[in-house]
């Protein structure tokens, strides 16, 4: 009886849970992990999560030419959200954004030397992160996780 009542109990627990909250803690502890990581790895400044995101992104599509508006899509986020991160990766010589040949208009997104040498390295640590974070959890699991998010997603983006 004891055994049964803790199973309801984590299930209320479950159904009572706030899943903003759930969320947000989950992405303070994955941004701290990756902020610790970076700082181990003695990188001369502090990759964020979505830095190493785009940098990831930059590195698999190295054959293809990329824009801001690209990367805005990636990171779903405004055009001046992304500009201030993309300022900020030039800066510290991750990134480099030059004119389009096709589009005056658009710039181009390209990783420098010194990132494409240190992606090869961010690729194989966002692997082990990811293969450490799905310990435990089954492929059903797993994919029932991205359905919801998914939906999620879509309720959040047609909320009025």
């Amino acid at each position: 009886m004891l055994v049964t009542l803790q199973k309801e109990e984590v299930i209320k627990i479950k159904i009572n849970k706030s899943i903003i909250f759930e969320i947000k803690v989950l992405d303070n502890m994955i941004n701290r992990k990756v902020i610790t990581d970076t700082k181990q790895a003695k990188f001369p400044f502090v990759l964020s999560p979505v830095q190493l995101k785009i940098l990831h992104y930059l590195y698999i599509h190295q054959d293809k030419i990329i824009y801001q508006r690209d990367i805005e899509k990636l990171i779903e986020s405004r055009r001046s959200t992304t500009s201030g991160i993309l300022n900020t990766m030039e800066k510290n010589n991750l990134i480099n954004r030059i004119h389009s040949e096709k589009d005056a208009r658009s710039k181009q997104v390209i990783l420098t030397n010194y990132s494409k040498e240190t992606s090869k390295y961010m690729v194989s640590q966002k692997k082990k992160f990811d293969k450490k974070i799905k310990e435990n959890i089954s492929e059903e699991e797993l994919t029932t996780f991205f359905m919801v998010t998914e939906k999620i997603k879509n309720n959040i983006m047609n909320m009025k």
